[in-house]
């Protein structure tokens, strides 16, 4: 009996064939997409490719069926040519790194557009620098965590994304000179010696190494090097060498991409992010419903209830509140959401500490601000609220506070300190209750 014959999978792009293929996708994105760059579904319509190969094809460390290559280019009216595409001859090996600070990320719910679209952005875009943002308890970590996964748990060697993977967690405020020379060592086989010591010098040897090879670094936790009770988004006083390392890493050339991990941007991110096409931003907001019940299904509580649509609302879909919330019902309540709503506080143990820690970050102008909101209850505009406020502050000043908040990401998270909505500024019923209580 013949046995099926295996599809040989051994060709890659060469960088010629590359740029062949990403010119005239561009130049089919002007003319059909007023500039706008194809979606990975686009361009799997396009070509009968799923998306899968084509983010090999992209990669260049992939190897795939020849065949699927002249498809590719077919759907662009290019013919592949003999200089276009090589055929390796060893196997991709797995990525190599440190990834043990990395969560573990057994039980992840939902965020499958978010994951669909950090991967087109790192295997279609090829982006170099991507800073991930959202109120604690979003799932930040984890997100990145189970996108990470999906590059270093391979069974085929040969579908590996990066040849480095590296998790470093700026928690404990390293100072950018020792992760600078930790991210050398681990890029240099612990063979690069008589390092600089400036961190001029030593970002400009680390992005020797992200030129040579395909590195996947990520930085958790930047909140922690950034100023608190300051304006929003500046960093901490010796701290100023992270910011010219993002800024190196975004504007470069180079084969590799930085994922930035926060509760709030750096100041200067969003003028990088306007500079170039490989520098993006993802806001992570509340877990869909469908994803928020299986957090309470976890906790064995029977979605019967509808009140549990209420409590998904009611927490802007945070994945961290939810369990929290969930957990309690569960132990004090009899997992019954009614009697839980019926007892009248939303707001307490962890979810309290939550809010805290966003709070607390605040300068004292912008807690003057958040404080003249919540004893107003309703909605105001910027000319009443600028008449609200004691002590007095001008309109420029209000300005500033506002666009320092708006840099916090307190108002743009699901679950805010601050909202705006055609009726003006205003704030959730359990923020105002926990606001009111802190000055109370």
């Amino acid at each position: 009996m013949d046995l099926p014959r295996k599809r040989k999978r051994g060709t890659i792009l060469t960088h010629q064939g590359l740029n062949k293929l990403e010119n005239a996708i561009k130049t089919k994105e002007y003319a059909e997409n007023n500039g706008k760059r194809f979606t990975l579904d686009n361009l799997s319509n396009q070509t009968e490719l799923d998306s899968h190969t084509l983010c090999k094809i992209f990669n260049c460390n992939v190897r795939v069926d020849k065949k699927s290559l002249v498809k590719c280019f077919k759907a662009f009216n290019l013919v592949l040519e003999a200089d276009d595409y090589q055929s390796p001859l060893q196997p991709q090996i797995q990525p190599y790194g440190d990834y043990s600070l990395a969560p573990n990320v057994s039980v992840f719910y939902g965020r499958t557009a978010e994951l669909a679209t950090l991967n087109q952005w790192i295997q279609v875009n090829r982006c170099q620098l991507i800073m991930v943002l959202g109120m604690g308890g979003m799932g930040k970590t984890s997100l990145i965590a189970q996108l990470m996964a999906g590059f270093t748990n391979c069974t085929d060697s040969s579908s590996s994304e990066f040849q480095y993977v590296i998790w470093r967690s700026l928690h404990h405020t390293p100072t950018v000179e020792e992760t600078l020379t930790d991210l050398i060592h681990i890029l240099s086989h612990q063979q690069a010696v008589d390092l600089p010591k400036s961190p001029d010098q030593l970002i400009s040897k680390l992005m020797q190494y992200l030129h040579q090879t395909r590195c996947l670094l990520v930085l958790d936790n930047l909140e922690s090097i950034l100023q608190w009770g300051e304006r929003g988004g500046s960093y901490r006083e010796g701290f100023e060498g992270y910011g010219q390392l993002i800024s190196t890493i975004g504007e470069s050339t180079h084969k590799s991409c930085l994922i930035i991990i926060s509760r709030e941007p750096a100041i200067a991110f969003s003028l990088l992010e306007k500079k170039a096409n490989s520098i993006k931003s993802l806001i992570l907001k509340g877990l869909l419903p469908e994803d928020g019940l299986k957090i309470f299904q976890s906790e064995g509580i029977d979605e019967t209830q509808a009140e549990w649509q209420i409590l998904h609302n009611h927490y802007g879909g945070n994945p961290l509140m939810l369990k929290i919330v969930a957990t309690t019902i569960r132990f004090l309540f009899s997992s019954k959401i009614d009697i839980f709503l019926a007892h009248g506080v939303t707001v307490f143990g962890d979810i309290y500490d939550l809010l805290d820690q966003q709070f607390h970050r605040l300068s004292d102008l912008e807690k003057t601000v958040i404080y003249s909101l919540a004893i107003h209850r309703k909605p105001i505009l910027m000319p009443e609220l600028l008449n609200e406020i004691i002590p007095p502050v001008t309109s420029q000043k209000l300005l500033g506070i506002l666009e320092s908040l708006k840099l916090r990401f307190l108002r743009s998270a699901s679950l805010s300190l601050i909202e705006f909505n055609g009726n003006g500024f205003t704030m959730q019923n359990d923020v105002m209750e926990y606001v009111t209580n802190q000055f109370g």
